[in-house]
């Protein structure tokens, strides 16, 4: 039989199911249910979904908002209390689509962010030159700290308050938490923000990055029950290795860096002395002079504020690299 136009409700069907198959499914799927608030102390709800747009109010972290639609251009249509808006959806947890619960990667392009994150709780020497860097450039970064490590240095805890860094859980104990079971693996998270907090005297961030890096979907649910947002990270520097060397450190950060990246390093790894805290001024210094600007973890959770997109920085050369500082 020849094949005639297709009909109106043929062509209705046909969008309809275009979209379900592109719409993602764990915020697709629950229209008119609810929703919990992960990775900030307090979200934005906007009027339209663009950052730009008018901020209607806040809803604490942990609380519960009703989701009234599909996304839109990454923000989902909530109702929180009366009010209804706009909410980025990397910060919206629903456990009961069967989804993975969010994680932060890299931050979205736009306006040359790079954010430094330190994980902290390896056990070796603290390198307090790599503090004194931040401070002399101004450089905020993210501390992820162990909270075992937080009891013991109580002090350099306070110190990274006082000069502005957030604060995010790097776990408590060892081992990895994937090997652990469930109820083991919440208490240590608990544990951690406990030690943190009496260490710091300030809440810990609502941001979490995995021990060893060992996370998998169970682990993140966890850890979004507990209001954590996942932080992974693009930029490996690879300054944990025992065989890692100033030049390593540097060459790995500039050659791979890009707009929007997270850089993981590490404060009290076995060579940060020698490697991670002689390299961080000269990645600092290059970074900068190819127009790009750090910010921390809170900051790079939300899309650019800007509308108007920037061109990208060209890579590093690495013939930039100065000179070793002295020590």
């Amino acid at each position: 039989m020849a094949r005639g136009r297709p009909t109106r409700r043929a062509v209705l069907l046909a969008v309809l199911l275009l979209l379900v198959a592109v719409a993602p499914p764990s915020l697709a799927a629950s229209n008119g249910t609810s929703a919990s608030v992960i990775g900030a102390y307090r979200v934005d709800i906007r009027a339209c979904p663009r950052i730009a747009c008018t901020v209607l109010g806040q809803i604490p972290l942990n609380a519960t908002v009703i989701v009234t639609g599909v996304p839109v251009d990454e923000f989902v249509p909530v109702r929180y209390r009366g009010e209804a808006g706009f909410v980025y959806r990397t910060y919206l947890y629903d456990p009961t689509t069967g989804s993975a619960a969010p994680e932060l990667r890299e931050g979205i392009p736009g306006c040359n962010r790079v954010a430094l994150i330190f994980n902290i709780g390896s056990g070796y020497e603290p390198a307090g030159a790599i503090l004194d860097t931040l401070q002399a450039e101004g450089v905020p970064a993210t501390m992820f700290l162990m909270g075992w490590w937080a009891e013991q240095n109580p002090d350099l805890v306070q110190r990274m308050v006082a000069d502005g860094h957030p604060l995010g859980s790097h776990g408590h104990l060892p081992p990895e938490l994937t090997d652990r079971a469930d109820d083991d693996v919440a208490a240590d998270l608990a544990a951690a923000t406990a030690a943190i907090e009496r260490a710091a005297g300030v809440p810990v961030g609502p941001w979490f990055t995995p021990y060893a890096a060992a996370i998998d979907d169970r682990v993140r649910a966890i850890a979004a029950d507990q209001g954590f947002l996942p932080i992974g990270w693009t930029v490996r520097s690879e300054d944990w290795s025992p065989a890692a060397t100033a030049d390593e450190v540097y060459q790995r950060v500039v050659g791979e860096v890009h707009d929007g990246a997270i850089v993981e390093l590490h404060l009290d790894a076995s060579t940060s002395v020698d490697s991670t805290a002689v390299a961080l001024p000269w990645i600092v210094r290059d970074l900068r002079a190819a127009g790009y600007r750090f910010v921390t973890i809170p900051q790079m959770v939300d899309p650019c504020p800007s509308t108007t997109p920037i061109a990208t920085p060209p890579p590093v050369p690495p013939s930039t690299r100065g000179t070793p500082v002295a020590r």
